[in-house]
């Protein structure tokens, strides 16, 4: 009885948690700072981005947006947390992207899956796990 009970414990537990993991269809490619630039506005981000101009990248299902600026900072927007800003980096072949909040800090690395950068994903955990999401380029015609 006792070790029924333990098993039955067992499956609860593992079929309660949700499970996460990198799409294994997916190449990372460590890239060029440069191949980063068309990701990034040509300017410093103003004290208001305004995403209706600004280039950004958006994962519609997650939901979150992400503009990247000039003077190695970025804002972002998210359905459940809000807006806010931090700053990024390039490192070994990616961006590594970072903000300070109340409540926890986050931390996003950027990669390319394509070798030209025309394809990029971001990483980062979430109270439920890893996380690797594609994004799509929005406002890239106008600049």
């Amino acid at each position: 009885m006792r070790l029924s009970s333990l098993y039955l414990l067992f499956f609860v537990c593992i079929s309660c948690q949700e499970i996460t993991q990198t799409p294994s269809d997916l190449k990372f490619y460590p890239i060029k700072k440069e191949s980063f630039s068309q990701y990034i506005n040509d300017k410093k981000m103003p004290s208001k981005p305004n995403l209706n101009e600004d280039k950004y990248i958006i994962n519609r299902d997650y939901p979150i947006e992400i503009s990247l600026y000039n003077n190695g900072t970025w804002y972002y927007n998210l359905d459940n947390l809000g807006e806010g800003k931090g700053t990024w980096v390039y490192k070994n072949g990616r961006l590594e992207l970072f903000a300070q909040r109340d409540l926890f800090d986050m931390y996003i690395d950027v990669q390319a899956i394509k070798e030209d950068a025309s394809e990029i994903i971001i990483q980062f955990s979430d109270r439920f796990g890893p996380r690797t999401l594609k994004v799509e380029k929005r406002n890239f015609q106008v600049h």
